[in-house]
Parts: structure tokens; C-alpha cells; sequence
């Protein structure tokens, strides 16, 4: 695999990837995995949170479907008009990979889409298995779609990602696809805001050119509270958005070189998949039973600054008002060892059992956090509260004692 290509870059390669492209589009991608595990119980495995309709006629996954294409479309003229290409890249229709269970409940919401003028390429996946597999089938079915030449540049982001300032996330994607069209794995990062341990941090190095790009060091897990203080004073630490901008060829030969068992099952699950009348994707259950499940991070974002044969630049994502607003008004979740955030509209998440937890505004909007209990047995006596900032305690003492009065 090649390293970036760009004058004067000490990390320049000797030569360009896919040399025998002769175009690059650009290929949307959006990830729905279905899971469901973070917003239970409105949304289970068999009822995921993008599929739950709590929007009248228009479910969760359509409507943030809708916000999400209209953003981009946005985004891409924004980009457009920051580095004007030779000639303009031509964008294809979104692919969206999900689970076959979250589109059997999605049909309708994805065929308005469709009436509308919004269609979307389904890869439907029979189980869920992270986002690198995830990107690598993604991948495989751009450049099996693309005409003979193209190499596409794919833009993947969650499907329940706040884009809430096109602008900014246009120049940011201006920035990120110059970089990936010379063979860069691009993650967009965003400088923080304040310490923060709910998010991953990209440790950034040298700057390229002028408009913010720097070269990645390395991707670094949640902080505890007192090295988040150290990164965001330090200034060179980004938080990890999520978004990443990468051809796919640069994709395939990384994840092939970082996780050979993902490369070959994917590769396989894709040979097997099965197309409809309509051009959804069907990826073979067998072989993808065998790929391992990781995350765009594990599998490969890590292995940048430590394998000299993978090379990857962060861009900035500096937040307009209304992004940062939409930053702000994140809900921390700790469960157990996990630690997550829940940014889209009214989230919610689920504690099994035994296991502590504890939700915190990390933003400035105020929000309304309603707690619901399920069981055999419902009432304060049935928690333990090792902390307790709000005297519930004292509360649940009174009215027991107004209860037996």
C-alpha cells in the first residue's frame, strides 16, 4: 500500500495508488447497523433506534435519512465551491448498510425516499458486524458499480451523525477528499471544545498546507478526566468524529494489510451475494459469519503511526454555531466499563440489571433525562445510588414516610 502523494510531504510515496484511475467519484456511504444496543428499550435488537417511529409518519431512519442527504448534497456544493475540481466529480447515489432486519421494517420509509427523488443503494448485511466490515462491503460494491476507470472516493459516516453546519463540514470535506484522491486514509477531527472523555482522540502531528490537515500520529481511546484536561490543554489532540474519507482501493488494500481474516470473508460474502429486481445487496450469511467484528479504528485506524506502510491525515471539522450546538447537547452514558455518547434526538439507552451507570449533560442545552424502570420489583428500595448529587435518597425517605404516616 502507498503512502500519501503530496508535493513537498516528507510522507510522499514514489508513486500513486490505483494508477490506472482515470476518474474518481464520490460515493456516499451510511452506516445503519441495526443494533440497537445503546437505546434500549425503545429500541432492541429486532428494533433498532433508527427504525423506531417516533416522528408520527415519518420513522427515525427517514427522517434522519432525509437531514442526512439534504446535508450532504449541501456539503458537496460547499466543497465544490472551496476547490473547484478541473471538473466536477460526479456523486453517486447513497449506499446505506444495514442489517436485513432493519430493512424489512424500513421499506416503506425507503420507498417515499425513492418517490421523492431520494433514492438509496441498500447492502443489506444478515448480521451485524462493525464498521470496517462494514466499509470493506461498502467498498467492494462501489467499485463493482463504478464504470471502468473510476476508483470512487468514499465519504462514510454514521446514519445518526449531527451534521447540523453543512458548511463547515463542507470545507472540511473539500479538505479530506484533496488528501484521499492522493491515497490518504482521511478521518475528520474535531478540536475539542472543552475535556472530554465520552470521545476518541486523534493525536495530530505535522501540518499539510494551509487549511488545517495535519498528519495522524495516532488514534488514542476515551481518556479518563484528567488526561482529557491535558489533551484539549495541549491542543494537538482532536476528537475522533467518526467521518471518514478514503478511495476505495486505498480501503481494501488497508484493511487486507491490517486485517487479512476481514479482507478474505468480505471479499467472499460479497462473491456469494445475491442482487434484487430493485439493486439491493444481499451479502452471503455464511462467509460473513466468518469475518470478525471491528470497528473502522480497531482494524485499521490504529495501525497509523506505528506501520510505516499506512498513512493517514486528520482534517478539521471546526464547528459553526449551529455544529457546535449540536455537539454541545450530547448525553454521556457510562455503563459498566463502557463509556458512549448519545447525540441524536431524544436518545435513550439501556442498564441491564447489577450494572452501574450514570448519565451526564455534557453540553450546554439543558435537557430532560426521564429514568424508567422494568422488573418484578419497581421502587427506590430496588436501587443503589453510590452517588447522589440530587438527594434522591432523602427524597425516597419522605415519601416512605409519608407512604407509612
Amino acid at each position: 500500500m502507498n503512502r500519501i502523494v503530496e508535493p513537498g510531504n516528507p510522507l510522499a510515496s514514489t508513486r500513486d495508488v490505483s494508477e490506472t484511475a482515470t476518474r474518481l467519484s464520490v460515493q456516499p456511504v451510511i452506516f445503519a447497523d441495526g443494533l440497537g444496543a445503546r437505546s434500549w428499550p425503545l429500541s432492541r435488537e429486532r428494533n433498532p433506534k433508527r427504525s423506531v417511529d417516533r416522528m408520527g409518519d415519518a420513522s427515525l431512519l427517514e427522517s434522519t435519512l432525509r437531514t442526512t442527504l439534504s446535508r450532504l448534497d449541501a456539503s458537496f456544493v460547499a466543497a465544490h465551491h472551496v476547490t473547484p475540481a478541473s471538473s466536477p466529480r460526479s456523486i453517486a447515489a447513497p449506499l446505506m448498510v444495514c442489517c436485513e432486519d432493519l430493512h424489512r421494517q424500513s421499506r416503506e420509509p425507503l420507498e417515499r425516499l425513492a418517490r421523492s427523488g431520494r433514492s438509496v443503494r441498500m447492502v443489506l448485511q444478515p448480521i451485524a458486524r462493525d464498521t470496517a466490515p462494514a466499509l470493506t462491503i461498502a467498498a467492494l460494491a462501489a467499485r463493482a458499480a463504478a464504470v471502468e476507470g473510476d476508483d470512487p472516493l468514499i465519504v462514510a459516516l454514521p446514519a445518526d451523525h449531527p451534521i447540523a453546519d453543512h458548511v463547515a463540514f463542507g470545507v472540511a470535506l473539500a479538505e479530506a477528499l484533496e488528501h484521499a484522491t492522493h491515497g490518504a486514509l482521511v478521518a475528520l477531527g474535531v478540536p475539542p471544545r472543552r475535556a472530554e472523555t465520552g470521545f476518541g482522540y486523534i493525536r495530530t502531528g505535522a501540518a499539510l498546507g494551509k487549511r488545517g490537515a495535519r498528519v495522524i500520529e495516532r488514534f488514542v481511546e476515551k481518556p479518563d478526566p484528567e488526561l482529557a484536561e491535558r489533551y484539549a490543554a495541549l491542543g494537538n489532540y482532536w476528537w475522533n468524529s467518526g467521518l471518514f474519507v478514503v478511495r476505495a482501493s486505498v480501503w481494501l488494500a488497508a484493511i487486507a494489510l491490517c486485517h487479512p481474516a476481514i479482507a478474505e470473508a468480505c471479499a467472499a460474502a460479497f462473491e456469494r451475494a445475491t442482487v434484487d429486481g430493485d439493486g439491493t445487496l444481499h451479502v452471503a450469511r455464511d462467509q460473513l459469519a466468518l469475518c470478525p467484528s471491528r470497528s473502522i479504528d480497531y482494524a485499521v485506524m490504529e495501525r497509523v503511526g506505528s506501520d510505516a506502510r499506512v498513512a493517514g491525515v486528520t482534517v478539521p471539522f471546526v464547528a459553526g454555531r449551529a455544529q457546535a450546538c449540536a455537539w454541545d447537547s450530547v448525553i454521556r452514558v457510562a455503563r459498566g466499563e463502557e463509556c458512549f455518547m448519545l447525540a441524536e434526538e431524544n436518545p435513550s439507552t439501556y442498564a441491564p440489571p447489577g450494572v452501574t451507570h450514570r448519565l451526564a449533560n455534557t453540553g450546554r442545552t439543558p435537557r430532560e433525562m426521564i429514568e424508567v424502570q422494568s422488573g418484578g420489583h419497581l421502587g427506590e428500595d430496588d436501587i443503589v445510588r453510590f452517588e447522589d448529587p440530587f438527594g434522591r435518597n432523602l427524597e425516597s425517605a419522605h415519601a416512605r414516610k409519608r407512604t407509612s404516616g
